[in-house]
């Protein structure tokens, strides 16, 4: 293993265990995932509530000024995939990454996972102005790539071939495991709309503070597709085994 690889650890569970595993990790590790979001989410928030946001818009907390989202996410938010990633699998394994590990690990993936993602990106929106269609099918073909770049050596590997291959024969079952996690954050970003009607002021400050909020709860997905992920290549690491063994 090299300086820019992780070690991937056995992970066998599957269906609804997995995401029960990915749900009792993330709340586990709550905390240590929060600092990673809000060391890089609170000041670019900030920055971009304080400067567009505009309560008296009408278009609501999170609708305001949602074109600048995806270049926070971008340019930004890529970067805390890699430290939480890094953090997990420590925990995972028997290096118990800390914090500043994992956050050293992220700086040094953070134009990767630029690069990658804006990548992805394009493939997926080529997709769906092709037919919507092909976009969902690249969606779940690609939705490990953000795991595989964090995690991976990209330099001797071609991220967009191994995550179409981890697909293969599972496009059904990646999709169910996307739906389930992106469930939970769809419901928590409801709830929290809703709440921001009982803030009696509406402000960049309480915008900045739901942003963080959402950022946080949003790395749920990270998890979920990590575990996916190792699974995956645990159940790849069987095959070449058993393979090996009828080969002798």
């Amino acid at each position: 293993m090299n300086h820019l690889q992780l070690p991937i650890p056995e992970y066998r569970r599957k269906g609804f265990s997995l995401l029960g595993d990915a749900f009792a990790l993330f709340f586990k590790h709550g905390l240590p995932i929060l600092f990673f979001v809000a060391i890089v989410a609170v000041p670019v928030e900030a920055i971009k509530n304080y400067y567009y946001y505009d309560p008296a818009s009408g278009n609501g907390i999170f609708d305001s000024i949602s074109r600048w989202d995806n270049v926070v996410g971008l340019f930004f938010l890529s970067a805390i995939t890699p430290m939480i990633v890094h953090y997990i699998l420590g925990q995972m394994t028997d290096t118990k990454a800390g914090i500043k590990p994992s956050l050293l690990w992220g700086m040094r993936k953070w134009l990767r996972m630029i690069m990658y993602s804006f990548l992805q990106n394009v493939i997926i929106f080529a997709g769906v102005i092709m037919l919507v269609v092909p976009g969902l099918i690249f969606a779940v073909w690609l939705m490990l790539m953000p795991i595989f770049v964090s995690a991976q050596d990209t330099s001797r590997s071609n991220p967009l071939q191994e995550c179409r291959e981890m697909a293969r024969g599972r496009f059904f079952t990646f999709a169910g495991y996307a739906l389930g996690g992106y469930a939970a954050i769809v419901l928590v970003g409801m709830l929290t709309g809703f709440a921001t009607y009982l803030i009696p002021s509406d402000s960049w400050i309480t915008a900045t503070i739901m942003d963080v909020w959402i950022d946080w709860f949003s790395e749920l997905i990270t998890v979920v597709f990590l575990l996916v992920f190792l699974q995956v290549k645990t159940e790849a690491r069987d095959l070449s085994l058993e393979a090996a063994d009828l080969a002798e």
